[in-house]
C-alpha cells in the first residue's frame, strides 16, 4: 500500500486527473479551439507571440501567420514552476517585437495571443499594435494569467493582469469586449500550488501537505473566492 500511494503521489498526471491540479491548460485549449472553429475559412490569422504554435493545427482552414521575437531558449533562473526544457519555436513569418510588427495596418482578420502578455515589457503598446493590425470588425482572441509563477526568465515582466486592466486598455484602444471568462478562483489556485508542491517533496512532507490539498479540492467556487484571486482570463474582443 505504501508503494502504491508513493507512486500515485509522484505522478502529476494522476493528480491532474483526480483533483485538477494542473494549470488551466485544458480549459484554455477548449476555449481557443472553439473560437478558432468559428472563424470563416480563408480568413487571415496572426498568431502573435506564437512560440511553439500549439494551435497551428487548428488553423488549417485559415491563412495562418506566426510572429514571435524568437530569442528565448531556456530559463536563466530555474523556478518552482519547473520550466527548464530548451524551448522550440515553430516556423515564424514575423520575427521581432510584438508591439512593433513589420506589417501594414489592417492586414489581419483575426489575432490570436495566448499566455504572452506577461512576457512583454510593453503590454499596453501591444494592445495598440493589435488594433492597428486588425481589419475593422476584426477578432482578437486573447488569454493571459491573473497569477502565475515565474517562467521563461528573463522574459518575465508581469505575474498577471486583472479584469480591470483588460477593460481599461482594450476599451481605451478601440476594442469591444464580447467575452471575458474568469478562470479558476482562490481555491483552485491554492490547490494547484499545493498539488505542484506535492510532486516535488519527499513522502513525509507530502503526508503533511495532502490534507490541505484535499481541503482546497473540496472547496466550492464563490463570488468572493473568484474576486479575491483567480488563475486567468480568456477574452474575445472586436475592433470597432
Amino acid at each position: 500500500m505504501y508503494k502504491v500511494v508513493k507512486k500515485l503521489l509522484k505522478k502529476s498526471s494522476f493528480m491532474r486527473k483526480i483533483f485538477g491540479t494542473c494549470d488551466n491548460q485544458g480549459a484554455r485549449d477548449k476555449f481557443v479551439i472553439d473560437e478558432l472553429k468559428k472563424i470563416p475559412a480563408g480568413e487571415v490569422l496572426l498568431d502573435a507571440g506564437s512560440g511553439a504554435q500549439r494551435y497551428r493545427n487548428y488553423c488549417s482552414h485559415l491563412v495562418y501567420k506566426a510572429q514571435d521575437f524568437g530569442e528565448f531558449e531556456v530559463d536563466l533562473v530555474p523556478s518552482y514552476s519547473g520550466h527548464i526544457k530548451k524551448f522550440q519555436y515553430g516556423k515564424l513569418d514575423y520575427t521581432g517585437n510584438i508591439w512593433s510588427i513589420d506589417e501594414r495596418a489592417e492586414s489581419f482578420d483575426v489575432i490570436l495571443c495566448t499566455e504572452v502578455l506577461e512576457h512583454v515589457p510593453y503590454p499596453n503598446e501591444t494592445i495598440k499594435e493589435f488594433f492597428r493590425l486588425l481589419k475593422k470588425g476584426g477578432k482578437l482572441i486573447l488569454t493571459a494569467p491573473s497569477n502565475c509563477l515565474r517562467h521563461m526568465d528573463p522574459y518575465y515582466f508581469y505575474s498577471g493582469f486583472s479584469d480591470r486592466w483588460f477593460s481599461e486598455f482594450l476599451l481605451k484602444n478601440g476594442f469591444l469586449i464580447d467575452q471575458m471568462v474568469t478562470v479558476g478562483d482562490f481555491n483552485s489556485w491554492m490547490r494547484a500550488i499545493v498539488g505542484g508542491t506535492l510532486s516535488r517533496v519527499n513522502l513525509l512532507e507530502r503526508l503533511f501537505l495532502f490534507p490541505s490539498f484535499v481541503y482546497f479540492s473540496l472547496k466550492n467556487k464563490t463570488l468572493e473566492s473568484t474576486a479575491s484571486l483567480c488563475e486567468g482570463y480568456y477574452l474575445v474582443a472586436y475592433k470597432k
